[in-house]
């Protein structure tokens, strides 16, 4: 686990206030000695809470906002470029960086995967999570690949030829079908029965892989609640004492530059966190960077120990 970060403070802005009836008709007296009396900030103050004494004014940054200035610290001592949202199912409490990429529609790559499983159950390609898929004999670059699989392993692994030949048995029509009623990213399809979550046409936003998996946690998927339980207990990679982290990996190489993915959720004291990063992999740039930046933004949040 990563050591408790350094709380970054802000400089507090103080205004000494010496005029504030000058609009009015009421005389102004002559100004005293400035003082500033004690001040009691609640710890959960809202965005930019200005507490007001009789003779001076302080700007205190909200508990959420020294969070997201955190945020930024890590992607930056990171060396790289992304988005990162988490959200708190108890109260919808959303924390963001870079809120502007939170909402930009990216290749979901592997973390397809996620839905690509839900619809190969509904479908009944397989009968459940455990059943085995014949590796087909080709060797690949990933060892982990070269063998049966089911989608427990596969998804584990992220065994891509496995997902290919699933989804190849569904079939385009189903799996549009299936993309639209769920309403996830544009459900486009373009690009291949077996390719349109690599290089093809569909494309997802953070935010929407958030409600996606929110949907998810609350069987509220247009799939059987057996389904989606079983989809829920295969993405678990973590468990501790009193909490759980889950989540599912993906890397696209087209177009460039390369984007790393992680989304998933946690539980842990009593709630659940969802989230969702991506990052630019650039040259020179660790894919491992996913998982532990993730981590460390989840601690930050409060989302997972320390």
């Amino acid at each position: 686990m990563s050591a408790r970060p350094r709380r970054w403070r802000r400089p507090l802005l103080v205004v000494a206030i010496l005029a504030a009836a000058c609009s009015s008709d009421e005389p102004v007296a002559e100004p005293g000695p400035i003082t500033t009396a004690p001040t009691t900030v609640p710890s959960t103050a809202p965005p930019s809470t200005a507490v007001s004494t009789t003779e001076a004014t302080i700007t205190v940054p909200s508990a959420e906002e020294v969070l997201v200035d955190e945020f930024a610290a890590r992607f930056a001592a990171a060396g790289v470029d992304g988005t990162f949202i988490v959200r708190r199912s108890s109260d919808a409490r959303t924390l963001t960086h870079d809120p502007e990429r939170a909402v930009e529609a990216r290749l979901p790559a592997s973390t397809f995967k996620v839905m690509n499983s839900l619809i190969i159950l509904e479908a009944g390609v397989v009968a459940d999570v455990d059943e085995t898929v014949p590796w087909d004999g080709v060797t690949r670059r990933l060892s982990e690949w070269n063998r049966d699989h089911s989608l427990r392993t596969g998804i584990e692994v992220s065994a891509l030829w496995m997902f290919q030949e699933l989804a190849r048995q569904v079939g385009l029509e189903a799996m549009a079908a299936a993309l639209a009623e769920s309403g996830y990213g544009n459900a486009d399809v373009g690009g291949g029965v077996d390719r349109f979550w690599l290089d093809g046409g569909l494309r997802i936003s953070p935010e929407e892989q958030v409600v996606m998996l929110e949907r998810l946690l609350a069987d509220d998927l247009p799939f059987e609640a057996r389904h989606q339980a079983a989809v829920r207990e295969i993405l678990v990679r973590e468990t501790g004492d009193g909490w759980i982290w889950a989540h599912k990996t993906g890397w696209a190489v087209a177009p460039e530059p390369e984007l790393g993915w992680l989304v998933g959720w946690t539980e842990f004291d009593g709630d659940e966190h969802v989230f969702a990063l991506n990052v630019d992999l650039v040259s020179g740039v660790d894919p491992a960077v996913r998982l532990d930046l993730a981590r460390e933004l989840l601690v930050l949040a409060g989302a997972l120990p320390d």
